[in-house]
């Protein structure tokens, strides 16, 4: 094989690589686009009440826990 046919083969292969890859982005787009509409965007807790299920009160435990740490660290 010659460097002109080598060289028309390599540009080939090229061209379908980066198109296979370019289809399945466009795909993968269209995809989430979809999936974004029909999923609903965000749920949110009831106001008042700890979303994670943590006892207040060791919820303030820890982050008294924590402002000690970082107060000690400085």
């Amino acid at each position: 094989m010659d460097i002109n046919a080598l060289l028309i083969e390599s540009l080939q292969l090229l061209g379908l690589g980066m198109g296979a890859v370019f289809i399945i982005l466009v795909l993968l787009i269209g995809l989430i686009s979809i999936v974004a509409r029909i999923v609903p965007a965000e749920v949110t807790a009831p106001t008042g009440v700890v979303a994670s299920g943590v006892d207040p009160q060791h919820l303030a435990a820890i982050s008294a826990a924590i402002h000690q740490h970082r107060k000690k660290g400085n």
